[in-house]
C-alpha cells in the first residue's frame, strides 16, 4: 500500500469511467466524529478504494481499510491499542429511490453531485466497524492496576470486625432496653 495521502474529493465521473484504483493514507484529523471514540488523535488510516461499474450499471465501491488506533479499555480506562479492518462494497447513489433495488451485498453511499468526499466515506466505515466494547486480555487490567483477587487491604480487616452484621448494633441496644 502507498504511503501517499488521499485527495480530499474524487470526481466520480472520472472515477468510474477510468475504473480508477486509489491506495494510501487518510488523516484521523479529518474524521472528527470517529475522533471522539479515541483516547488518541495520533495515526492514520490505510485504505484501497476501486472504483467499478457492474454489468447492472451500478457504479460500486469496493476496498478494504485498515487502522491501528488508541481507545479506553473498559475495565481499567487505560489506553488500548487496537487494530480495525474493513471491507468495502458500496453502491454509489444519487438518491434513496434507487436503493429500493439495491443488491442485498452492497451498502448504499449517497452522493448528490460528482464530489465524493473520502474522509466521510472512511470515517463511517470505521464508525461500523469499532467493536462495542474494549478490553485488555483476561488479567493485564488487573495488572496495570496493582490488583490481586481475593486480597483485601489491612484496613477493611478491621472494618468488617466491628461490622459484622449490620443490625448487631440494634441487637446491642435491645439487651440494653430489657435490662432496665
Amino acid at each position: 500500500m502507498l504511503d501517499s495521502s488521499i485527495p480530499a474529493y474524487v470526481d466520480t465521473r472520472k472515477a468510474f469511467l477510468q475504473e480508477a484504483k486509489i491506495s494510501g493514507k487518510v488523516s484521523l484529523e479529518r474524521m472528527p466524529r470517529f475522533q471522539s471514540c479515541l483516547i488518541s488523535t495520533s495515526g492514520s488510516v490505510n485504505i484501497e478504494l476501486s472504483f467499478d461499474v457492474s454489468e447492472t450499471k451500478q457504479r460500486i465501491i469496493s476496498g478494504t481499510l485498515r487502522a491501528e488506533v488508541k481507545v479506553a479499555c473498559q475495565r481499567c480506562l487505560e489506553p488500548l491499542e487496537i487494530t480495525l479492518t474493513d471491507d468495502i462494497r458500496l453502491a454509489l447513489l444519487k438518491d434513496e429511490a434507487e436503493a429500493e433495488g439495491l443488491e442485498t451485498e452492497l451498502d448504499p453511499w449517497f452522493c448528490e453531485d460528482y464530489k465524493l468526499d473520502v474522509a466521510p466515506l472512511i470515517e463511517e466505515q470505521l464508525i461500523l466497524c469499532m467493536p462495542n466494547v474494549n478490553y485488555h486480555q483476561s488479567g493485564e487490567c488487573a495488572e496495570r492496576k496493582n490488583y490481586i483477587a481475593g486480597q483485601e487491604s489491612a484496613g477493611s480487616d478491621a472494618q468488617s470486625a466491628h461490622s459484622e452484621s449490620p443490625f448487631s448494633i440494634l441487637k446491642s441496644l435491645k439487651k440494653n432496653d430489657l435490662s432496665d
